[in-house]
């Protein structure tokens, strides 16, 4: 059936506990948990004085269905604008906020009790038509959100042809299948990491982990294959292994001293993907190297020997050159130089005991 154009009251109208943009630590089902959620993180004020001023607009209606009691519908698309609707009829009594809330209510213009609803008859409808708008649509959610709302239909498709279900999923929300697995993919990790503790242990919000460096770390096949799966699209995870899993979380997104994480920024999981598939470079991170330096030993303890010694050339190169210029050296600096002599020379013997080994 074709959904129908309603004016529904605010009061007969609920949050949808299952909203893509609510995180896991709101309670979907408390209307002023939602509420003071709009407020505090998604810009519900600027929302709320554009309806006190000017009224609801009506070209954009609130998509809703049954809710099987009664006279209820549970909004599925539009609770931002549905609890500025109950805030402002005074359905609702927020708890964050109460002085610019307060403001906006002693100079509203317009007051709604009612608001214009498209009705569908099915849930399953409104979720096909919001893949395209919010996936890849004009009024994109964030990737986390896109995640639960892939989530939600494939549990709503079911079954365990997972090929099939992507492409069936990848056509609703005009993507590609391979781009949906890796994303059901990631939103497993995420729930792993979670349900094993491993967010809690690192003191990591679910909204600590930006979802799109997640998708990217495992996009790399040595850091899939690091933390157990087949590859970006297995969305299984029979193979997980949670200690490599809560080390990638740890190094991609728990940040040191509340700054930079040890990987860093989205263009360093390149030199990770490298370092997992070197076990004396991912020793040497696990021992507290700095990604650089476990990085030199991606190459082999060899060359990482070469390369630390044209660093070492270059920076006593520079100190030669700065000391025809230098004022106020001390006996520490002569005591620092003895001391890099000997430490060259030790090097030179081990070097050559070495080359003697390989001869014999």
């Amino acid at each position: 059936m074709s959904p129908t154009l309603q004016s529904i009251l605010v009061s007969d109208l609920q949050f949808d506990p299952d909203n893509p943009r609510l995180p896991e630590r709101v309670d979907g089902t408390d209307p002023n948990e939602v509420a003071d959620f709009f407020l505090l993180e998604c810009n519900l004020i600027e929302l709320m004085m554009s309806i006190a001023e000017q009224g609801y607009f009506h070209g954009e209606p609130l998509l809703a269905v049954p809710s099987g009691n009664g006279t209820n519908y549970v909004v599925v698309e539009g609770n931002r604008r549905l609890a500025s609707l109950k805030i402002l009829s005074g359905e609702i009594h927020p708890r964050s906020m109460e002085r610019a809330v307060s403001k906006i209510l002693g100079e509203a213009k317009k007051h709604q009790d009612s608001a214009p609803c498209l009705v569908f008859s099915r849930r399953d409808d409104v979720l096909t038509y919001l893949g395209y708008r919010h996936i890849t649509g004009i009024k994109e959610w964030d990737a986390l959100a896109k995640a639960r709302y892939l989530s939600q239909l494939r549990e709503r498709i079911g079954g365990n042809d997972h090929l099939a279900a992507h492409r069936k999923l990848a056509k609703e929300i005009g993507s590609k299948s391979n781009a949906v697995a890796k994303i059901l993919t990631g939103f497993g990790i995420l729930n792993f990491a979670k349900n094993e503790g491993i967010l809690r242990d690192l003191s990591l919000e679910e909204g600590d982990v930006p979802f799109s460096l997640l998708t990217t770390a495992i996009g790399w096949s040595s850091i899939a294959q690091f933390i157990g799966l087949a590859d970006a699209g297995d969305v299984e995870l029979k193979g997980i292994k949670r200690e490599q899993v809560r080390e990638l979380f740890q190094w991609a997104f728990y940040k040191i001293d509340g700054h930079r994480t040890k990987i860093g920024d989205s263009r360093n999981f390149s030199v990770f993907a490298r370092i997992v598939e070197f076990p004396q470079a991912l020793a040497a991170l696990r021992k507290g190297s700095s990604l650089e330096e476990a990085d030199i030993l991606a190459e082999g303890p060899a060359q990482a020997i070469r390369i630390n010694i044209q660093k070492a050339i270059s920076a006593i190169d520079h100190a030669q050159l700065s000391i025809s210029i230098a004022d106020g050296l001390n006996e520490n600096d002569l005591a620092d130089a003895i001391k890099l002599r000997k430490i060259a020379l030790s090097l030179e013997g081990s070097i050559k005991a070495n080359l003697t080994v390989d001869e014999e």
